[in-house]
């Protein structure tokens, strides 16, 4: 039987009250702001004069109280100042929810401050509540479990069922409490109302709960001041006192504003898509959100810049048809209640061509039903089909959101299809034991819901995914340098969905800053004569690096670090970022891990020595996967440096393609107890004199085991007093072993409880799949270079010949450089004027095959190079046409002007090198790790074409398609196209005549291709044009050597080219040891040598026979 929820009130007397101390609070503060100021001016004004001519003759003459009225006026200036301090520190700091730090002396004015901005924050909020929807009245039904809170705050009501008056008031007859934690940022009333009922606004109904009640340390609750941990709150019975709407049903429970926590990947049009039924929607949710302080202290401002941690409050997926909702649309649409509606928001998302997506789907849910074992979503995604059913609703006990029928797709719409949508069956699992979905219901977290291009991967953290891809970076750098000349690398022409996955979750300046802090810590320490701290491990965001002691200290913290509080050290300083010579010192801490994230997305690592013995519970699988995650890190990490990593069950491939040697493999836990037990005998038995000390020696372990070897182990660990070991072990083999080890929970993504690190923690892995594909790139790049095809075939090996003829009258010896490339970068900036030669016209990369994988365009052919002479037909391309340059940071002519500049041009250089890319892929590569939602899409797009404009002819440069399918006309030039007509015509005229078409396509390079971005769906491409510049920068060093005059200028010119593109290129440092021989420059070929040596140390790689022989044979020549 319907049941009728009545209107409900807040009181009125504690409402007028904090009206009239608000407005209070508002007259006062404009008083001393504005009223006093101008008093101060004015009393100032009036004895300034006689003022400071009693000052000059205060000991000459009697003062008349002049001087003392001025010194009054100064010091009532000085008290505005300080008030005026503490009001600029109080208001955002309310705003955000945060304690106002306490300056010294500042005191009286900080608390007026506090408690006037507090008085006025009421007046607002107060309005707010007025005209808020209701909350429910369960707190799980609108906002996110919270790990922290006491356990008196529990729930008391199922998320999808309307509970009766009665039971609710009998199940809350006890007293809930909160208990404020101390944690930082700090807590407020503000953010506990946010967690507990999903709407900060609710923090003035916990304010009156306590108002004038004693806390536990003896102080009197006003809602004015900060809250201080250890705070017993009182919480109030029913948090939902504003004024509800009048209704004879059932109130469904999805009808109040639920909370969503972004993550990794999510964008506004998907998060709408998924809680909504409707991507047009995604501005219903930004209005909602928009301004709302976030975890952090930020707020939300623009739909496109969401980031994984905001908490987003998700307006009604249903409402009642009567009245009208509480906030009105602001953007045009049909309010929810409508089942029909015709603005382009509600009925259906209109790209730039036209097309038109699927409408939105019914949402006045309260007056249908829903047929038993209907899906809640689409088996397909809709987006441009036909008009959707509208689905029933549901019954009175549970209430299902709404979605539509699916109709059969269009072609058009199933060719862009990625992945299938969910049904109802895939929902994700309830965050709390009392939430029980109903069985059509739609998916809480959205996790389920269509998926565009990139897989989350959420299980790989940032440090991780930034070692593998520098990892997978070092070996591709080192195919390069193994091909000869001409020849090109093994690369898949398509990233890897696990590449795509790593380059949206690597955070590249986290892993160089916290191995760079590391190295600043040690070598300070070093200078000092102190010793390194002893920490349990360490938490690393974006931005900062924090130590995590063993125990408290009384040390000052060593710089780069600041001492925060008790058992912590901040990194507060990046100085060292910058200093090269850090890399000659030993990673101090190499047995750091990543074992996950907190709840804030920081990356949380232990140190494995400290704690020496690391346990994971879960099954097989899990254990495997969390194990392979720790090894891989430790294995490629650079502050794990030095280290000996045996491995037993994870496989025996890695050992073999990784570039870093620390992994060993063992069959079993007896080989790995004989190698510790030989570590120990070594140590025991070394000179007590001999300062270095032992690598450190992990053993991580995925494989069951006898828990006699575990037994064993623990014996030999016990015995390993000064030497740096630790186990990673299963631990449903070796928990009897090691009683008091760390454990970690493996296998879930529920947030667990590690007191080692004194946080909550979300522990990652790596799933066998993902493995399978990271061992097959690492596979692609052991692969030998591809053969040289056409005019490649003729560029020139390394030769150590010199020419007969003398070069001293043509180039003098160049002294020895202070900094790399120093004697290059001197050489003459002279290069053969081009514009006289004709350009080919450009043609565009090849279409997508049916598979939807754009292959790399080949080159032309030999003899379409030949053929072409300086005497082309007049179809040569029209210079006015636009160009996109990639050889170097990218650009296109003509959209300088535009404020998404960059933006744009990298979405130009896709669509030319991806020709026939649709919305969604355009949606994914310009952004990984937060897709565009398609109206940035189509918003892009039209600037882009209007930037372009047309031809001579008046066709669009970016012609308009009402497929969703993008491609740029084939008149737009590239420089990379250029490029290449330009060097193979070059190479097919020999050394002759085509010195200067080499020397035309390589005046072309600005710098690395894609500089500062280097997208991962043009890493093929990249790498491409790093081999063809290099061997372009070879060839010109070769002729210009072998000429009959040599032009050594002209040689090195073009090898600092090369080496400003890729400083690692190795054939390039055998051309300037070359280069220095011919012009008698001992000291230069010694500096190109030295120089190599430092890149290959710091990539960690060793130089190459040739380049040795090269060198030798030079040196020895010299002698």
């Amino acid at each position: 039987m319907p049941t009728t929820r009545s209107r409900s009130t807040a009181p009125t007397g504690s409402r007028t009250l904090r009206i009239l101390r608000a407005l209070a609070s508002a007259l006062v503060l404009c008083a001393l702001v504005a009223g006093l100021p101008w008093l101060l001016l004015a009393a100032t004004t009036a004895v300034w004069d006689s003022g400071v001519d009693a000052f000059t003759h205060l000991l000459t003459r009697q003062d008349t109280g002049s001087a003392f009225m001025l010194a009054l006026c100064l010091v009532g200036w000085a008290a505005w100042a300080t008030f005026m301090l503490s009001l600029l520190l109080e208001i955002p700091a309310q705003l955000r929810g945060r304690s106002t730090p306490s300056l010294p002396g500042l005191g009286v004015s900080q608390r007026a401050a506090a408690i006037l901005v507090g008085g006025i924050m009421l007046l607002f909020t107060t309005g707010t509540l007025a005209s808020a929807a209701p909350a429910s009245a369960s707190v799980t039904a609108s906002a996110s479990h919270v790990p922290g809170a006491t356990a008196q705050a529990t729930v008391h009501a199922p998320a999808q069922q309307t509970i009766p008056a009665q039971q609710t008031a009998s199940a809350d007859q006890t007293q809930r409490t909160y208990t404020v934690r101390d944690m930082r940022p700090a807590e407020s009333l503000w953010s506990i109302a946010e967690q507990l009922y999903g709407h900060g606004e609710f923090y003035t109904k916990i304010a009156d709960a306590n108002e004038g009640h004693t806390m536990a340390d003896g102080t009197i609750f006003h809602a004015s001041a900060p809250i201080q941990p250890g705070w017993i709150l009182r919480l109030p019975d029913e948090p939902t006192n504003g004024p509800t709407m009048q209704t004879t049903h059932t109130q469904p429970a999805d009808s109040v504003a639920t909370s969503y926590t972004v993550r990794t990947g999510d964008n506004l049009w998907d998060i709408a898509e998924n809680q909504l039924g409707d991507g047009s929607k995604y501005t219903q949710i930004f209005e909602e959100n928009r301004g709302a302080p976030q975890p952090g202290g930020t707020t939300l401002t623009d739909p496109d810049e969401i980031r994984p941690g905001l908490k987003l409050d998700i307006p009604h997926a249903s409402a009642p048809a009567a009245p009208a909702p509480t906030h009105p649309d602001h953007h045009g649409s049909k309010s929810p209640g409508d089942s029909t509606g015709h603005d382009e928001r509600s009925s259906g998302h209109a790209d730039h061509d036209g097309k038109a997506d699927a409408p939105a789907p019914a949402s006045n849910a309260g007056t249908e039903t829903t047929e038993p074992g209907q899906s809640a979503k689409p088996e397909h995604d809709q987006r441009a089909t036909a008009p959707a059913v509208p689905a029933p609703s549901a019954s009175s006990a549970h209430t299902a959101m709404p979605t539509p029928t699916a109709p059969a797709p269009s072609p058009s719409a199933s060719a862009q299809q990625h992945e299938p949508a969910p049904t109802a069956s895939s929902s994700a699992p309830s965050k709390t034991a009392e939430t029980t979905p109903s069985p059509t219901a739609e998916p809480a977290d959205g996790n389920d819901g269509p998926v565009i291009g990139v897989r989350e991967g959420a299980g790989i953290g940032m440090l991780l995914a930034g070692c593998l891809l520098v990892t997978v970076s070092v070996k591709r750098l080192l195919q390069r340098r193994r091909r000869r000349p001409g020849e090109t690398i093994a690369i898949a022409a398509e990233p890897t969905s696990l590449e795509k996955a790593l380059d949206a979750s690597a955070e590249p300046a986290s892993v160089d800053l916290l191995d760079g802090a590391l190295r600043a810590l040690a070598r300070q320490a070093e200078q000092q004569g102190r010793p390194l701290p002893a920490i349990r491990g360490a938490r690393v965001t974006a931005r900062t690096v924090e130590l995590l002691l063993t125990a408290d200290t009384d040390d000052d913290a060593l710089a780069p670090f600041t001492a925060a509080d008790a058992g912590r050290w901040t990194l507060t300083s990046r100085d060292f970022l910058d200093d090269e010579t850090l890399h000659n010192l030993p990673a101090p801490f190499p047995g750091l891990v990543t074992l996950g994230t907190d709840l804030d997305g920081n990356h949380l690592l232990l140190n494995l020595p400290a704690v020496r013995v690391l346990l994971l519970d879960g099954d097989d699988d899990a254990v495997r996967d969390t194990a392979r995650i720790i090894a891989l890190e430790a294995a490629t990490s650079t502050w794990s440096d030095h280290a000996e990593i045996l491995t037993i069950g994870l496989g025996d491939e890695l050992p073999a393609l990784l570039p870093q040697g620390r992994l060993r493999v063992v069959p079993h836990l007896g080989a790995a107890q004989s190698d510790l037990g030989e570590l120990l005998l070594e140590h025991h038995q070394r000179d007590e004199d001999e300062d270095m000390p032992p690598l450190p020696w992990l053993l991580i372990c995925a494989a069951q085991a006898r828990e006699s070897d575990a037994h064993q182990l623990a014996e030999a660990l016990a015995t390993a007093h000064n030497v740096p070991v630790a186990l990673v072990l299963p631990a449903k083999d070796a928990i009897g072993a090691f009683p008091d080890a760390v454990r970690l929970t493996v296998g879930t993504d529920t947030p667990q409880h590690l007191d080692v690190l004194d946080s909550d923690l979300i522990t990652q892995s790596l799933t066998e799949e993902e493995y399978r594909e990271f061992v097959d790139v690492l596979h692609t790049a052991q692969e030998p270079a591809r053969p040289a095809e056409g005019p490649w075939t003729l560029v020139p090996p390394v030769s150590l010949d010199k020419p007969e003829t003398p070069v001293a009258a043509f180039a003098g010896p160049t002294a020895v450089p202070d900094t790399p490339f120093a004697a290059l970068a001197g050489a003459a900036e002279a290069r053969p004027a081009g514009d006289s030669v004709r350009v080919l016209t450009a043609v565009p990369a090849q279409a997508p095959d049916s598979d939807g994988v754009a292959e790399i365009a080949p080159s032309a052919s030999y003899e379409s190079v030949t053929a072409v002479t300086e005497e082309e037909s007049a179809d040569a391309v029209d210079l006015h046409t636009p160009e996109i340059m990639v050889l170097g940071p990218v650009a296109v002519t003509g959209i300088e002007a535009s404020g998404h500049g960059f933006k744009l041009a990298l979405l130009a250089a896709l669509l030319y090198f991806k020709p026939g890319t649709s919305s969604d892929a355009v949606r994914e590569a310009m952004d990984p790790r937060k897709p565009w939602s398609k109206p940035t899409v189509q918003a892009r797009i039209s600037e882009l074409r209007n930037r372009l404009g047309h031809d001579a002819d008046s066709n669009l440069y970016l012609p308009r398609d009402r497929s969703g399918i993008y491609r740029l006309s084939p008149k737009v030039r590239c420089d990379w196209t250029t490029f290449q007509q330009r060097a193979e015509r070059g190479l097919a005229k020999g050394p002759t005549a085509g010195i200067a078409d080499l020397e035309v396509a390589l005046g072309m390079v600005r710098g690395r291709p894609f500089a500062d971005t280097e997208p991962m769906w043009a890493a093929a491409r990249i790498q491409e044009m790093l081999v063809r510049i290099t061997d372009v920068a070879h060839t010109l060093a070769a002729w210009h050597r072998g000429a009959p005059r040599p032009d050594l200028d002209a040689a090195r010119r073009a090898v600092r080219i090369g080496l400003d593109v890729d400083d690692s290129a190795e054939l390039l440092y055998q051309d300037w040891m070359l280069i220095e021989d011919q012009a008698g420059n001992r000291d230069g070929v010694t500096s190109a040598y030295n120089t190599l040596l430092a890149i290959n140390k710091g990539l960690a790689v060793s130089m190459e026979p040739e380049t040795e022989r090269i060198f030798d044979s030079i040196m020895s020549r010299s002698a």
